[in-house]
């Protein structure tokens, strides 16, 4: 297609470009997030973008159904294999589009109608799909206790609630709020040997890829899901893993139900990204949470009450702020938005106040933050929450971090104003 862009397409343009250069003056931390290389985006503006892909089947040959994508399928299927390897997983299924897709697949394989199913409450971390789209299912599901002191799973209070009675079908770790890991042993312990223990990995996914976290596979839990944009820097996708090829074919078949086209652009992306953290995952995921406990102490020798001290503030990409002595969340999170970091004000756990700071540091850690950074950071924070400076004072220090983790004069910044100008907008970003 060779026509001109008509007005509204470029107004739409014009719109996206505009939040695109306001986004890059912040420094964003939220823990959801992450940065994708220029590499990693490419695969958008090919063919990929727009094709379907299909293996013929176990053999791996041509699909002449579909002709023309054994290029998508091997590149899907080696991805597949780094994976594997970066997560100590034989069967990896790239199918699920997002997290919740991964979670909604996982629920309908692992677990029959009326099964008894334990996750985490909201309350205490859990991911708030989770008990709707089980109950959809016809689940039973029930919360996991938690230890509010060491901010992990009560696994005595579990002991005492299972007794001798029958042990649950299905344990679905979701916490998308995580500071510490999980004692899979000590699980696997209670809920005995039969129990279908599920490791949803989304926000840690990057730091079990650079062996900085727990291993899920190797601790206890049979399988793994979740979204690959976290702290794993890729697109915005979903993958299951497992070493129990009888729970891998219960997760194809499910997923080839639950999701019939899996975008292999997205497929594309995260086969770069996955090549990119076998070169630099493991020096990325330690300097992650090394950035995340230095932004804690940071922020607690300068007032703030950072959630988890006593336990070294975090062991993940993420800190738990209770910021209510200052101010309440909402205008907190709206100053520090006007000095140029972008943060999640939400319900934290174990804390009194309506709601919390929930900071992440992947985002500005895969970018190339360490610790000089995480030290203005703290004094941004200090600035504009603590010592009550006006935010559009502090926005030029903010502005500064930012300039110097992706400058205007990058690769990534000249490929897109190449592609808005052949668009018909002229300067791009």
């Amino acid at each position: 297609m060779n026509h001109p862009t008509p007005p509204g397409a470029l107004a739409v343009l014009e719109q996206a470009a505009a939040h695109h250069a306001a986004d890059r003056r912040r420094l964003h931390l939220v823990p959801s997030e992450n940065g994708l290389s220029l590499a990693a985006r490419a695969g958008h503006q090919m063919a990929a973008a727009v094709r379907y892909a299909f293996p013929a089947g176990q053999g791996g040959g041509e699909n002449w159904a579909w002709p023309g994508r054994q290029d998508l399928v091997d590149i899907e299927q080696a991805a597949a294999v780094r994976l594997g390897a970066q997560l100590g997983a034989e069967f990896v299924n790239l199918r699920p589009v997002s997290g919740v897709s991964a979670l909604t697949v996982a629920l309908s394989a692992l677990a029959q109608p009326w099964t008894t199913v334990f996750n985490l409450a909201e309350r205490d971390g859990g991911h708030g799909s989770t008990r709707f789209i089980g109950t959809r299912l016809g689940l039973q599901m029930k919360d996991l206790p938690v230890d509010p002191a060491s901010f992990t799973l009560d696994l005595d209070a579990l002991a005492r609630r299972l007794g001798s009675g029958p042990r649950p079908g299905l344990v679905y770790l979701d916490a998308f709020m995580c500071l510490f890991p999980v004692d899979l042993p000590g699980l696997r312990q209670v809920v005995g040997p039969e129990t279908v223990i599920h490791y949803d990995a989304s926000h840690t996914l990057g730091l079990i890829a650079g062996g900085a976290w727990q291993d899920p596979l190797a601790e206890g839990a049979d399988t793994l899901g979740g979204s690959t944009h976290k702290s794993y820097p890729g697109p915005h996708k979903g993958l299951l893993a497992t070493n129990d090829p009888g729970l891998a074919a219960r997760l194809d078949e499910h997923a080839s139900h639950f999701v019939s086209h899996h975008h292999p652009a997205d497929v594309v992306a995260l086969a770069v990204a996955a090549a990119e953290m076998d070169t630099h995952g493991r020096e990325y995921a330690h300097a992650t949470v090394a950035n995340a406990r230095r932004l804690g102490a940071a922020l607690a020798g300068r007032g703030f009450t950072v959630c988890g001290e006593k336990h070294g503030f975090t062991a993940s990409h993420q800190l738990w702020i209770d910021i209510a002595p200052l101010m309440d969340a909402e205008q907190a999170s709206r100053r520090l938005f006007e000095a140029g970091i972008v943060v999640n004000a939400i319900p934290l756990p174990y804390i009194t106040a309506p709601a919390g700071l929930r900071l992440g540091v992947q985002e500005v850690t895969w970018a190339g933050m360490r610790e000089d950074g995480i030290e203005e950071l703290a004094e941004i924070f200090t600035a504009a929450l603590r010592d009550g400076q006006d935010p559009a004072v502090v926005a030029p220090r903010t502005r500064a971090l930012a300039k110097g983790l992706a400058p205007a004069s990058g690769p990534a910044e000249q490929v897109l104003r190449v592609a808005l100008a052949a668009a018909g907008i002229g300067g791009g970003a």
